[in-house]
C-alpha cells in the first residue's frame, strides 16, 4: 500500500507540474497578444525579472541616444547670421537731403515714395507692348511658306512682270478696257491650261518615269497629282467665266457654243477627277508601294517587276484597283487635252477673221 501511495503521489506531482507549465505557457501567450491584463499573479512574478532587465537596457539606450544628441548639438558650429544688405552712401545722403523716410515693413511709406507713372511712361509701356506684338507677328510671317516663296524664289518676279505687261496693255487707247480685260483673262487662262496639260502629260511624266526608280517617281506624282488637277480645274473655270462674260459684253454677237461646251466639259472632267478619283487612287498606290517595299521591289526604272508578288492574291487585287483608277484618270486627262487643243484652234480661227 505504501508503494502504491508513493506512485500515486509521484504521478499527481507530475500532473501538477505539467498543468502549471501549460498554464504558464498559455498565460505567456496571452500576455504577448493581449497584454498583462489576463495574466495571473504567478505569471507576473515569473516575468518580473525579465521585465526589469528590459527596462534597464531601454534606459541605458535612451541615455546613450540623449548623450549623442547633446554632443551633436554642442559640437555643431553656430549658425552665422544673415549679412545685412549694404546701403549706398549716395542714396542715404539723398534721403537725408530730401527728408525721405522709407520703411520696408510699412505699406503706407512704400506708397508714399512709390513711383507714380505719368502719361509719357504709360504711353511708352503700351508702345513696348505693341512693338513686341508686331515683332512676334513678323517672326511668324517670316516662318510661313508664302513669305519664303516671295523672298527666296524668282516666281513672284514673273507674276509681277506679267501684271505690269497686262496693266500696260489695258491702258492702251481703243476698245473698252472692261471687255479687253475679260478677253485677256480668257486667252491667258486657255493658254495656261494648255501649257500645264502639255508639260505634265507629255514632258514631265515621261521624263521622270524613264529616269527615276519607280517608287521615287510615284512619290513625286503623289505630290503633283492633287495640285495639278486642282490648278487645272480652277484655270478652266476662269476661262469658262471669262468667255461667258466676254460674250455678255458683246451681246453674243460672235458666240461659239462649241467653245462654251468645250470649256464646260474640260472643267467638269478635271473637277471630277480631283474630287472623286485622285484620293482613292493615291490610297491604293500607297498600299501597293508598302507591299512592294516589303518584298524588296520598286527600284527598277521604266518598268514593273512583280517578282514573288505575282503569286500574292491581295497584291494583285490592290494592283488591279490602282490601275483601274489610274486608267480612268488618264482617260479623262486625254479627253481634256483634246478639248483644250480644239478650244485653242477656235481662238485661232476667231483671230483670223
Amino acid at each position: 500500500m505504501g508503494i502504491i501511495r508513493s506512485a500515486i503521489g509521484v504521478q499527481l506531482n507530475q500532473f501538477r507540474v505539467i498543468r502549471g507549465a501549460r498554464a504558464r505557457g498559455a498565460h505567456l501567450l496571452a500576455s504577448q497578444w493581449w497584454g498583462y491584463d489576463f495574466v495571473d499573479l504567478y505569471t507576473r512574478r515569473a516575468l518580473a525579472p525579465v521585465k526589469r532587465s528590459v527596462d534597464v537596457e531601454r534606459d541605458i539606450l535612451f541615455r546613450k541616444m540623449c548623450n549623442m544628441c547633446t554632443r551633436d548639438v554642442i559640437d555643431a558650429p553656430p549658425v552665422a547670421p544673415a549679412p545685412m544688405p549694404k546701403t549706398s552712401r549716395a542714396l542715404e545722403r539723398m534721403k537725408k537731403k530730401h527728408n525721405i523716410v522709407t520703411d520696408p515693413h510699412s505699406m503706407e511709406k512704400q506708397r508714399e515714395v512709390e513711383y507714380q507713372p505719368d502719361l509719357l511712361a504709360v504711353s511708352t509701356k503700351y508702345s513696348k507692348v505693341a512693338y513686341d506684338l508686331f515683332k512676334q507677328g513678323l517672326v511668324r510671317l517670316q516662318e510661313t511658306k508664302a513669305y519664303v516663296i516671295v523672298t527666296r524664289t524668282s516666281q513672284p518676279l514673273h507674276v509681277a512682270l506679267a501684271l505690269v505687261v497686262l496693266f500696260a496693255w489695258l491702258s492702251r487707247p481703243g476698245a473698252s478696257s472692261n471687255l479687253r480685260g475679260w478677253r485677256a483673262l480668257y486667252v491667258a487662262a486657255v493658254a495656261t491650261h494648255l501649257g500645264a496639260q502639255v508639260w505634265m502629260t507629255l514632258v514631265s511624266g515621261i521624263v521622270l518615269y524613264f529616269n527615276l526608280p519607280r517608287h521615287e517617281f510615284g512619290r513625286v506624282q503623289t505630290v503633283l497629282f492633287p495640285v495639278y488637277y486642282a490648278f487645272n480645274s480652277v484655270v478652266s473655270l476662269l476661262a469658262l467665266l471669262a468667255y461667258y462674260r466676254t460674250q455678255c459684253l458683246t451681246q453674243f454677237e460672235n458666240t461659239s457654243w462649241i467653245q462654251l461646251a468645250l470649256l464646260l466639259a474640260v472643267f467638269s472632267i478635271e473637277a471630277y477627277v480631283r474630287l472623286r478619283l485622285v484620293r482613292p487612287m493615291l490610297r491604293a498606290k500607297h498600299v501597293k508601294t508598302q507591299m512592294e517595299e516589303a518584298a524588296g521591289g520598286g527600284q527598277e526604272v521604266g518598268r514593273l517587276v512583280l517578282g514573288e508578288l505575282a503569286h500574292c492574291p491581295r497584291y494583285l487585287r490592290v494592283l488591279k484597283t490602282f490601275r483601274a483608277y489610274h486608267s480612268s484618270i488618264a482617260m479623262g486627262t486625254m479627253i481634256a487635252l483634246g478639248c483644250s487643243l480644239y478650244s485653242t484652234m477656235i481662238i485661232v480661227d476667231s483671230m483670223c477673221r
